[in-house]
């Protein structure tokens, strides 16, 4: 899915610009961003406040690796040739291993299985059971392994994984208990992601390359102007598991407390000041769309698992749909029936957001 900004109607504002290019400095004390255009020429932004939400840099094809549409749909068709062998048509028989039962490794297989059921799918797993590294209840493991298996792929926990290129392009993954697989295509999705934060000073990180913030997502203050930082999503220290659904919570609450921050600048000393949007610590959650199924959980609810909730959770677009209702915004591309001109214009909220539950 790749989705413009310029098709979403409220952010078609003339005070609002979108700069194509990569950062490749933050200085805070001059307050000022260098980044790097398209063409390779590098640029100086100054800035009042700065939002810093990077993310995880993580390897394709987990997250896209190409900087324009174009690009993406090269990227996106090579790959999947790779696992169809170029002919979505005629792919009987072939075989795809996946590397690494984490949420990228279960997805991937699992929707590689419901997409085309006539391709043998192994997941491998050095680990006893799926996604062990999350902080989730035993049962939830279980019963992600258990909706894998409905799916038809077929799980090889407990044996670490050697991957071998052969002459004809195949592979063979030999796995700890030396058992042999042959494959025609291997997606190693063990690599984790890492923080993209190179950018900035390294006082303002913890030693797992995050950057350490408040209950208000302001950087600590270990830098100067730090009350002008902020930071959301998987690039901060947090607790909980990283999720979209965090994130856009936090940018909503940074976005409120810069605006809340802007307004009291402007306030006299006699007048009571807007207050600061503070989020809490957060439990581990998760949604997981596993084929045709959606596994989700949280403390309160507990599991929930079927068809049924992928529907609810993810819809039949991956959440755009919900995500651009929560975030008031509007695809006008998507929207077709519906024109530009019916659209009310936006209206800027009160200050402070909403407690955030669990579910977020």
């Amino acid at each position: 899915m790749w989705k413009r900004f310029s098709h979403l109607n409220e952010l078609k504002h003339p005070n609002l610009h979108f700069r194509h290019g990569s950062v490749k400095k933050i200085n805070p004390e001059a307050k000022v961003a260098e980044w790097r255009d398209r063409n390779g020429q590098t640029q100086q932004q100054a800035y009042d406040y700065l939002v810093m939400a990077t993310g995880l840099k993580r390897p394709f094809p987990a997250v896209p690796k190409s900087g324009s549409f174009d690009e993406y749909q090269r990227d996106g068709k090579a790959f999947i040739d790779k696992i169809t062998g170029g002919d979505a048509s005629k792919c009987e028989g072939r075989r795809v291993v996946v590397i690494g039962a984490g949420a990228v490794g279960v997805e991937f297989a699992a929707e590689i299985k419901n997409y085309y059921p006539q391709i043998a799918v192994t997941l491998v797993h050095s680990r006893s059971e799926v996604l062990s590294s999350e902080p989730l209840p035993a049962d939830v493991k279980e019963r992600a392994r258990i909706l894998l298996e409905e799916e038809g792929v077929t799980l090889r926990l407990g044996s670490r994984a050697t991957i071998t290129d052969l002459p004809n392009g195949q592979y063979t993954v030999t796995l700890a208990n030396n058992e042999i697989l042959t494959a025609d295509f291997v997606i190693d999705s063990t690599k984790k992601g890492t923080p993209t934060t190179d950018v900035l000073p390294a006082e303002c990180l913890n030693k797992d390359k995050e950057v350490m913030v408040h209950q208000s997502l302001m950087f600590k203050d270990t830098i100067a102007n730090a009350s002008s930082h902020f930071g959301v999503g998987d690039v901060i220290a947090w607790t909980g598991i990283k999720r979209a659904g965090s994130a856009t919570v936090m940018g909503q609450a940074a976005a409120q407390n810069i605006y809340a921050a802007m307004l009291n600048s402007e306030l006299s000393p006699a007048s009571e000041p807007y207050t600061t949007t503070e989020l809490p610590a957060w439990d581990a959650v998760i949604g997981l769309a596993v084929g045709k199924q959606c596994l989700t959980y949280d403390p309160v609810n507990g599991i929930k698992y079927g068809v049924d909730i992928m529907k609810s959770y993810f819809g039949d677009d991956l959440g755009w749909a919900a995500n651009l209702k929560y975030l008031g915004l509007t695809d006008v591309v998507e929207r077709a029936d519906s024109p530009v001109g019916d659209i009310d214009d936006t209206k800027m909220s009160d200050v402070g957001i909403k407690p955030v539950s669990a579910q977020a």
